[in-house]
Formats: structure tokens, sequence, C-alpha cells
């Protein structure tokens, strides 16, 4: 997958990498819901006057918090929830006939300010896929925590794929330097790689993520753990599960078709993206989606 990294300047990335202690529930200066996609009529010249002004903002607009990347941004829908609950979700739409964005067919948003390089992160973020949704065996890419590079274009660390009639997470890992120097840098070739079929994709149902993930690109540090609608899909200690990251791991959702588009357009839908630190727990994330906290977890666990 082509990397796409949100276009933030160095100095506004390095100011969001010391991320602030989330709230009790989550970290709202970086994340959450939006009331408007229209832009914020008040722009402020540093990160820290958004970070404030986002923590505390009862009115708050799509550029506050995120990175549109598509080719047409009427794309792009704030819509109530197709299922009826009364909340505004998004929807995205991509089209084979919308120029590319950096390389590719995508209607995505990525979270501004969230780049961790190492630590522990918190994610929820959820999909739906219409009644309308054509199952074809090319992948759409619908949610993604990617990395951040200089150099080498690497697949995300964690993505969730629609393949045909499947929703599968993938993993993807490196503790080789990812800057192409030394005698074993990394490699598409020597990146490690794990799929898990996650299930069946059924139309008109919210898929609901929380991922706790403790970021490390080092062998024997680090740790994944997955749920989709409260039930643990996927589970790793005491193991690398990135990259040697420039600015860091940042959350994105939408539609990413790779290669050429095999299907006239893509449409789907999408709860906004939650973040969360060292406090925040899973019953205070899954609680922020769709889905609720009314599901109980279960034992399987694919390791």
């Amino acid at each position: 997958m082509r990397h796409c990294l949100p276009r933030l300047s160095l100095s506004a990335c390095a100011l969001a990498l010391a991320c602030a202690p989330a709230t009790a529930q989550f970290d709202r200066a970086r994340s959450g819901r939006v009331d408007t996609l229209a832009p914020n009529p008040v722009k402020l010249a540093y990160v820290s006057q958004n970070l404030a002004r986002n923590q505390t903002a009862t009115y708050r607009y799509l550029d506050d918090l995120y990175i549109l990347q598509t080719g047409n941004a009427n794309n792009l829908q704030l819509v109530l929830d197709p299922k009826g609950s009364g909340r505004k979700v998004l929807q995205f739409t991509v089209r084979n006939t919308d120029p590319l964005y950096a390389g590719g067919s995508r209607t995505e948003i990525a979270l501004k300010y969230d780049y961790v390089m190492e630590g522990l992160r918190w994610y929820a973020f959820s999909v739906l896929f219409p009644t309308g949704w054509v199952f074809h065996p090319s992948p759409t890419v619908v949610a993604q925590l990617h990395t951040s590079q200089k150099t080498l274009s690497v697949p995300p660390p964690v993505s969730v794929v629609a393949s045909g009639t499947d929703l599968n997470m993938e993993f993807h890992y490196n503790y080789r330097n990812t800057d192409g120097t030394g005698t074993n840098p990394a490699t598409r070739a020597n990146t490690g790689q794990q799929l898990v079929r996650l299930a069946k994709i059924q139309t008109n149902k919210w898929y609901c993520f929380v991922v706790r993930a403790d970021w490390s690109y080092k062998p024997g540090l680090g740790s994944v753990k997955a749920w989709m609608n409260g039930n643990v899909a996927y589970e790793t200690k005491n193991a690398f599960n990135a990259y040697q990251t420039w600015l860091g791991n940042y959350p994105k959702v939408g539609a990413y078709l790779p290669g050429t588009m095999a299907v006239p357009s893509r449409t789907l839908y999408t709860d906004f993206i939650y973040t969360g630190g060292a406090t925040s727990t899973f019953d205070q994330m899954t609680a922020l989606t769709p889905c609720g906290a009314t599901i109980s977890p279960t034992p399987p666990v694919i390791k």
C-alpha cells in the first residue's frame, strides 16, 4: 500500500508527538467527533493553540482534528447513522473517475495531531458496509494505523481490509532500519506480516474496533490487542509490531483502493476516530463507538 502522510509541517508534527495524557475517556484535543465538515474560519498559528481549542470547544470543525485525503472533497459527507441511532457519522465515496490523491484512489481522513513513535496508545474506530456494497476480490482498505516514513514505503502496522466477502485485519512490522542504510535495511520483502480473518461481511452492520497498541520496533518489546464488536480478535505480547518511524504511528479511516479500481465506485460509512492514553480502558473506548458498551467480550484469541 502506498504511504500517504497527512500534510503537516515537521515542526507541527514534532509538537504533536508529545502526546498529552488522555482524558478519562479519550484524547479530545486530538480525536473525536466534529459538528461540520466546513473549515474553521478562525485559524490559529500554533499546534498548542489548536490542541487547547479542541479540548474545550463545543462546536468542532473537520480541520480542527482531521486531514481529508481525496481527489474530490464532495466525496466526504456528514450524515445520519444508517442504522437509525440519530448520531452523525461519515459517508465516504470513491469513484474510478476521481482524480488520484497521493497516487491512489482514496477518500480518507487521518488525525492531524495524533502521532506516537513508541509506547501505549488506544484507538477506537468503526465501519459499516451499506446494503448496496458490491463484493469483489479486489481489496478495499477501510481503516489503518499507519506509520510515517521519509524514504521506504511500507504497509501500515495495522489495517482493516474488505476483500471479497471477507473482513480481514492485517499486521506488518520490521525491526530493521527504514532509512535504506546499513547491510540489512528494512524492505517490503523482509517485513513481517500476519492476516486474521475476522468475519464474513454483513451489510448494514457496524463493525466496531478497539485497539490497544504498545508500539515498538524493537525485538522482545511491544504488544497489540485488538477487539472487534467486543470480541478479542488478535493479541501479541513482547513482540515488535511497527517500524522505526519518522514522526510516529497515526490512525486513518475511509476507503482506499490499492492499484487500479476494479469497481466503478465504493461507498461506506465510518464513525469518527477516538484515541486514548495510558489511563484509558477498553470499556471507555468501546462505549464511544456505535456498538456501545453493552457487548460482552468472549474468550477466543487468535495469536
